[in-house]
Protein backbone atom coordinates (compact mmCIF):
# COMPACT_ATOMS: atom_id res chain seq x y z
CA UNK A 1 0.00 0.00 0.00
CA UNK A 2 1.73 3.44 -1.09
CA UNK A 3 2.32 5.83 1.87
CA UNK A 4 0.23 8.72 1.57
CA UNK A 5 2.10 12.35 1.64
CA UNK A 6 0.47 14.78 3.60
CA UNK A 7 -1.77 17.68 1.62
CA UNK A 8 -0.12 21.31 1.26
CA UNK A 9 -0.61 24.23 0.03
CA UNK A 10 1.17 27.86 -0.67
CA UNK A 11 -0.10 30.79 -0.07
CA UNK A 12 1.27 34.48 -0.42
CA UNK A 13 3.06 35.72 3.12
CA UNK A 14 1.74 39.62 2.34
CA UNK A 15 4.99 40.69 3.22
CA UNK A 16 7.21 42.83 1.15
CA UNK A 17 10.72 43.28 1.00
CA UNK A 18 11.89 39.72 2.02
CA UNK A 19 12.79 36.46 1.09
CA UNK A 20 11.02 33.07 2.91
CA UNK A 21 14.50 31.51 4.02
CA UNK A 22 12.64 28.54 6.12
CA UNK A 23 9.48 27.19 7.43
CA UNK A 24 9.02 25.27 10.31
CA UNK A 25 6.26 23.78 12.84
CA UNK A 26 7.23 23.31 15.94
CA UNK A 27 5.67 20.49 18.34
CA UNK A 28 2.97 21.99 20.08
CA UNK A 29 1.75 23.21 16.37
CA UNK A 30 3.81 27.09 15.88
CA UNK A 31 4.69 27.66 12.61
CA UNK A 32 8.00 29.89 12.58
CA UNK A 33 8.54 31.35 9.00
CA UNK A 34 12.58 32.37 8.57
CA UNK A 35 12.92 35.56 5.90
CA UNK A 36 15.91 37.88 4.95
CA UNK A 37 15.54 41.17 3.95
CA UNK A 38 16.20 42.25 0.11
CA UNK A 39 17.00 45.40 0.60
CA UNK A 40 21.03 46.68 0.41
CA UNK A 41 20.49 49.51 2.38
CA UNK A 42 19.41 52.12 5.31
CA UNK A 43 18.84 55.05 6.84
CA UNK A 44 21.74 55.98 8.92
CA UNK A 45 20.56 57.10 12.26
CA UNK A 46 22.47 59.59 13.02
CA UNK A 47 23.18 62.02 9.28
CA UNK A 48 19.77 60.15 7.73
CA UNK A 49 21.75 59.69 4.49
CA UNK A 50 21.33 55.79 2.39
CA UNK A 51 23.92 53.87 3.73
CA UNK A 52 24.99 50.51 2.13
CA UNK A 53 24.28 47.70 4.29
CA UNK A 54 27.61 45.35 5.03
CA UNK A 55 28.28 45.55 8.40
CA UNK A 56 26.91 42.12 9.10
CA UNK A 57 23.42 41.18 10.75
CA UNK A 58 21.89 41.96 13.97
CA UNK A 59 20.83 39.42 16.40
CA UNK A 60 17.41 37.18 15.30
CA UNK A 61 13.97 39.06 15.54
CA UNK A 62 10.96 36.87 16.60
CA UNK A 63 7.90 38.33 15.54
CA UNK A 64 4.05 37.36 16.38
CA UNK A 65 2.33 37.75 13.37
CA UNK A 66 -1.39 36.36 11.58
CA UNK A 67 -1.96 32.98 12.31
CA UNK A 68 -2.15 30.31 10.15
CA UNK A 69 -4.51 27.55 9.84
CA UNK A 70 -5.78 28.80 14.19
CA UNK A 71 -2.13 28.40 14.88
CA UNK A 72 0.57 31.04 16.57
CA UNK A 73 3.13 31.90 13.77
CA UNK A 74 6.46 33.97 14.43
CA UNK A 75 8.56 35.76 11.86
CA UNK A 76 12.20 35.52 12.09
CA UNK A 77 14.98 38.05 10.47
CA UNK A 78 18.10 39.08 11.21
CA UNK A 79 18.31 42.74 10.18
CA UNK A 80 21.12 43.97 8.22
CA UNK A 81 23.27 46.36 9.83
CA UNK A 82 25.26 49.72 8.35
CA UNK A 83 27.84 51.62 8.95
CA UNK A 84 28.32 55.14 8.13
CA UNK A 85 31.55 56.45 7.04
CA UNK A 86 30.15 60.18 6.45
CA UNK A 87 29.38 60.81 10.38
CA UNK A 88 32.16 61.47 13.19
CA UNK A 89 33.04 58.06 15.08
CA UNK A 90 31.57 55.76 11.90
CA UNK A 91 28.23 54.74 13.71
CA UNK A 92 26.35 51.61 12.79
CA UNK A 93 22.66 51.47 12.16
CA UNK A 94 20.12 48.35 12.01
CA UNK A 95 17.96 47.77 9.00
CA UNK A 96 14.11 48.55 9.22
CA UNK A 97 11.45 47.30 7.39
CA UNK A 98 8.19 49.15 7.09
CA UNK A 99 5.82 45.87 8.26
CA UNK A 100 7.08 45.64 11.66
CA UNK A 101 8.64 48.41 14.29
CA UNK A 102 11.90 48.14 16.35
CA UNK A 103 9.42 48.75 19.69
CA UNK A 104 7.23 45.81 19.21
CA UNK A 105 7.45 42.32 19.22
CA UNK A 106 4.90 41.33 16.68
CA UNK A 107 4.48 42.77 12.40
CA UNK A 108 1.87 45.19 11.81
CA UNK A 109 -0.01 43.18 10.29
CA UNK A 110 -0.87 41.46 13.47
CA UNK A 111 -1.42 44.39 15.82
CA UNK A 112 -4.19 45.62 12.80
CA UNK A 113 -5.36 41.79 13.74
CA UNK A 114 -5.61 42.48 17.45
CA UNK A 115 -7.73 45.83 16.98
CA UNK A 116 -10.45 44.10 15.09
CA UNK A 117 -10.22 41.02 17.78
CA UNK A 118 -10.84 43.66 20.65
CA UNK A 119 -14.37 45.08 19.14
CA UNK A 120 -16.81 43.67 21.19
CA UNK A 121 -14.04 42.17 23.53
CA UNK A 122 -11.61 43.38 26.55
CA UNK A 123 -8.36 43.64 26.61
CA UNK A 124 -8.16 40.58 29.27
CA UNK A 125 -10.30 38.22 26.64
CA UNK A 126 -7.79 39.51 23.44
CA UNK A 127 -5.31 38.34 25.75
CA UNK A 128 -6.56 35.43 26.91
CA UNK A 129 -7.80 33.90 23.21
CA UNK A 130 -4.26 35.03 21.43
CA UNK A 131 -2.15 33.49 24.54
CA UNK A 132 -0.22 37.23 25.04
CA UNK A 133 0.32 39.20 27.92
CA UNK A 134 -2.30 41.77 28.89
CA UNK A 135 0.92 44.78 28.76
CA UNK A 136 1.16 43.39 24.87
CA UNK A 137 -2.23 43.64 23.84
CA UNK A 138 -2.53 47.08 25.57
CA UNK A 139 1.02 48.34 23.81
CA UNK A 140 -0.65 46.77 20.45
CA UNK A 141 -3.48 49.07 20.67
CA UNK A 142 -1.35 52.53 21.95
CA UNK A 143 0.75 51.82 18.87
CA UNK A 144 -2.08 51.94 16.00
CA UNK A 145 -2.55 55.31 17.32
CA UNK A 146 0.01 57.94 15.99
CA UNK A 147 0.84 61.18 18.31
CA UNK A 148 -1.01 63.29 15.37
CA UNK A 149 -3.01 62.18 12.70
CA UNK A 150 -1.81 62.23 8.70
CA UNK A 151 -4.54 63.39 6.88
CA UNK A 152 -2.53 63.22 3.99
CA UNK A 153 -3.33 59.56 4.50
CA UNK A 154 -6.92 59.75 4.69
CA UNK A 155 -8.93 59.79 1.64
CA UNK A 156 -12.30 60.45 3.04
CA UNK A 157 -14.45 60.74 6.65
CA UNK A 158 -18.15 59.47 4.95
CA UNK A 159 -17.88 56.78 7.07
CA UNK A 160 -16.73 56.99 10.30
CA UNK A 161 -16.95 54.07 13.52
CA UNK A 162 -16.93 54.37 16.97
CA UNK A 163 -16.52 51.49 18.77
CA UNK A 164 -15.99 50.46 22.75
CA UNK A 165 -12.64 48.58 23.85
CA UNK A 166 -12.81 47.50 27.87
CA UNK A 167 -9.81 46.93 29.30
CA UNK A 168 -10.98 45.30 32.51
CA UNK A 169 -14.89 43.32 33.36
CA UNK A 170 -17.12 44.77 35.90
CA UNK A 171 -14.94 47.64 36.30
CA UNK A 172 -16.53 49.79 33.67
CA UNK A 173 -13.33 51.12 31.80
CA UNK A 174 -13.83 51.62 28.62
CA UNK A 175 -11.92 53.47 25.89
CA UNK A 176 -13.46 55.16 22.57
CA UNK A 177 -11.73 53.93 19.16
CA UNK A 178 -12.37 55.97 16.47
CA UNK A 179 -11.75 54.75 12.57
CA UNK A 180 -12.56 55.60 9.35
CA UNK A 181 -13.48 53.43 6.58
CA UNK A 182 -11.55 54.61 2.87
CA UNK A 183 -12.44 54.13 -0.62
CA UNK A 184 -10.48 50.80 -0.91
CA UNK A 185 -12.48 49.24 2.00
CA UNK A 186 -9.31 49.47 4.13
CA UNK A 187 -10.46 51.06 7.81
CA UNK A 188 -7.70 53.61 9.94
CA UNK A 189 -7.64 53.94 13.60
CA UNK A 190 -8.20 58.50 13.84
CA UNK A 191 -7.91 58.24 17.91
CA UNK A 192 -8.52 56.54 20.37
CA UNK A 193 -10.23 58.35 23.52
CA UNK A 194 -9.60 58.19 27.16
CA UNK A 195 -13.17 57.42 27.98
CA UNK A 196 -16.39 57.17 25.94
CA UNK A 197 -18.16 60.17 27.85
CA UNK A 198 -19.95 63.51 25.23
CA UNK A 199 -17.58 65.87 27.13
CA UNK A 200 -14.53 66.18 26.47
Amino acid sequence: MPISTPAQISFPLDIPQVDVLATEQTRDGKFIITVESRRDTTRCGVCKQEIACKYGHGQIVRLRHLPILGQETYIEIRPRRAQCTTCQHAPTTTQTLPWYDQRSPHTKAYEKYLMKQLIGSTVADVSLKENLGYDAVLGALERQVEDEINWNDVQNLGSIGIDEVAHKKGRKSYRAVVTARQDDGSVIILTVLKDRKKRR
